[in-house]
C-alpha cells in the first residue's frame, strides 16, 4: 500500500473513531445509568470520550455539556459528576500538552488564576478550626480546566448555543413534570432554587440568540420551556440575569432607535413583571413573606459589607479559598455560618484582590468585545452568568459552570484569532484619484 493510502486510510479510520463515540455516548450512558448504576456508566462515559478525545476535541466538549445535566439527574448528590468533568479536562489538557501548546495571554491567565485560588487554599492567611475546603478548591479548578480546553480547541459557536439549548430545555421539562418543590419554588438536581434559576436563565438566553440569528423559530419552544421553569424557580437574582443576557442578545446589531426601545421593554418587564406576579397566588417569591424577603437580603447585604472588609484587610491572599462562611460564623459582627451570594465578593475576600482581577480580565476579554451571530450568543450567555455572580457562588458548580466555561473559552479563542475589522471611513481623495 503506497503512502497516500496509509494516509487516506488513516484520515478514514479517525472521522469514525470520531464519530462512535458521539453517537453511542449518549445512549450507552442512559442505558446504564437505568438498569445497572452511575458507576458502569461513568466507565463508559469515559471511555467513548477518552476516544473522542484523541481525534476531535471540541466534539468531546459538547458530549460534555450534554452529558453534565444528565449526569446532574441521575446522580444529583454523588461524585459521579465531577469525577466525569474532570477525567474529560484531564484528557483534553493531557492531549493539548503532547500536541504541543503555544504560549498564549489567555491560557497565561487561567494559569495565573489558577495558581492564585491554589495558594489560598493551601496557605490561608486565618486559622480556623475546620480543615481546608479541598473539594471546592478542585471543582474550581475543573472549570478553570475546562475554560483552558475550550481556549486550546473551541468548539462551533452555534454547536455550543445549540447543546446548551435543547440540554437546559430537557432539565427544565423534567422538573416541571416532576414537580419537586421547595417552599413554592421548583427545585431539583441537588441545586436550590436560586442556582435552579442560574442554569435556566442561561439555556434560555442560549434559545433566543438560536431563534434570532439562525431566524428559526423552533428554538422558540425551549425557550418557552426554560423560561417556564425559570419563573417556578422565583429567583430574582436569575429573573435578572436572564433579563441582562436577553438585552444583550436583542439588542446587538440593532439600529439606535430599536435598541431604545428594546431595552426599554426589558426594563420594564424586569421592573412591573415581579410586582405583577407577586399579586397572583404563590407570586413570584413563592411561599415567602415581605418580611422573610427583607430579612434575607439584609443578612446578605451584611455578608457582602464583611466581606468588604476581609478583602481590604487581605487584598493579596486572602483570607483562604472556601473558609468565608466559618469566618462569618466567627465574626462578632455577622454570627452566621452564611457564604457571601456573591461569587466576585468570594474571591475577592477568600483569595484576595489579585485573583478577583485575573478573573475579571478572563471575563473582559471574552465579552468586553463588539461581536455577531452565534458569537454574539455566547456573549450574551456568559452575561447572564457574569450577573448571576452578583447573587449567587456558582462557580464551583460544575453544572451551572460549564456551559459558561466552554462558552467563554470559544470567545477568548475567537478574539485571538478574528482579523481586525476594515475600515468604515470613506475613501481619501488621492485614493479615488489612483481608481
Amino acid at each position: 500500500m503506497t503512502d497516500t493510502g496509509r494516509r487516506n486510510l488513516g484520515s478514514i479510520a479517525a472521522v469514525v473513531i470520531g464519530r462512535v463515540p458521539m453517537l453511542v455516548a449518549g445512549p450507552v450512558a442512559m442505558y446504564l445509568v437505568l438498569l445497572h448504576g452511575t458507576l458502569a456508566a461513568a466507565a463508559a462515559v469515559v471511555v467513548c470520550l477518552a476516544l473522542a478525545v484523541w481525534t476531535r476535541p471540541d466534539v468531546a466538549q459538547l458530549m460534555l455539556l450534554g452529558l453534565v445535566p444528565v449526569a446532574a439527574a441521575a446522580d444529583p448528590e454523588g461524585t459521579f459528576l465531577p469525577t466525569l468533568v474532570l477525567g474529560t479536562v484531564v484528557l483534553l489538557l493531557f492531549r493539548a500538552v503532547l500536541s504541543g501548546v503555544r504560549p498564549r495571554l489567555d491560557v497565561l491567565l487561567i494559569l495565573l488564576l489558577a495558581c492564585a485560588v491554589t495558594v489560598s487554599c493551601l496557605l490561608p492567611q486565618e486559622s480556623f478550626l475546620v480543615g481546608r475546603q479541598w473539594k471546592a478548591c478542585a471543582l474550581l479548578l475543573t472549570g478553570l480546566g475546562v475554560l483552558t480546553a475550550s481556549v486550546l480547541a473551541p468548539p462551533d459557536p452555534r454547536r455550543i448555543a445549540q447543546v446548551v439549548a435543547t440540554s437546559g430545555a430537557g432539565v427544565a421539562a423534567y422538573l416541571l413534570v416532576r414537580g419537586e418543590y421547595a417552599s413554592g419554588r421548583l427545585t431539583g438536581l441537588g441545586l436550590n432554587p436560586n442556582y435552579l434559576g442560574a442554569a435556566v436563565s442561561v439555556s434560555l438566553v442560549a434559545g433566543v440568540g438560536l431563534a434570532r440569528f439562525s431566524r428559526s423559530w423552533q428554538w422558540l419552544v425551549p425557550v418557552a420551556v426554560s423560561a417556564a421553569a425559570l419563573l417556578q424557580t422565583r429567583s430574582r437574582g436569575a429573573f435578572l440575569a436572564a433579563g441582562a443576557g436577553l438585552a444583550c442578545v436583542l439588542l446587538v446589531d440593532r439600529p439606535r432607535r430599536h435598541k431604545v426601545l428594546i431595552a426599554a421593554a426589558i426594563l420594564a418587564a424586569v421592573t412591573v413583571l415581579p410586582g405583577s406576579l407577586d399579586s397572583l397566588e404563590g407570586g413570584l417569591t413563592g411561599s415567602r413573606t415581605s418580611a422573610e424577603l427583607t430579612a434575607n437580603s439584609e443578612v446578605r447585604k451584611q455578608a457582602a459589607l464583611l466581606a468588604v472588609h476581609v478583602a481590604w484587610d487581605h487584598p493579596l491572599r486572602g483570607i483562604g479559598y472556601a473558609m468565608f462562611p466559618e469566618f462569618a460564623r466567627s465574626s462578632p459582627s455577622l454570627g452566621i455560618y452564611i457564604n457571601t451570594h456573591n461569587d466576585y465578593l468570594r474571591l475577592a475576600a477568600e483569595s484576595g484582590l489579585v485573583t478577583l482581577a485575573l478573573l475579571g480580565a478572563l471575563l473582559w476579554r471574552g465579552l468586553a468585545r463588539r461581536l455577531s451571530g452565534h458569537h454574539a450568543t455566547l456573549q450574551s450567555l456568559g452575561v447572564a452568568y457574569a450577573v448571576g455572580l452578583l447573587f449567587a457562588n456558582v462557580l464551583t458548580n460544575v453544572v451551572i459552570s460549564t456551559p459558561f466555561w466552554v462558552s467563554l473559552g470559544c470567545l477568548l479563542a475567537h478574539g485571538a484569532h478574528r482579523k481586525p475589522a476594515p475600515s468604515l471611513s470613506p475613501p481619501s481623495r488621492e485614493s479615488r484619484k489612483a481608481e
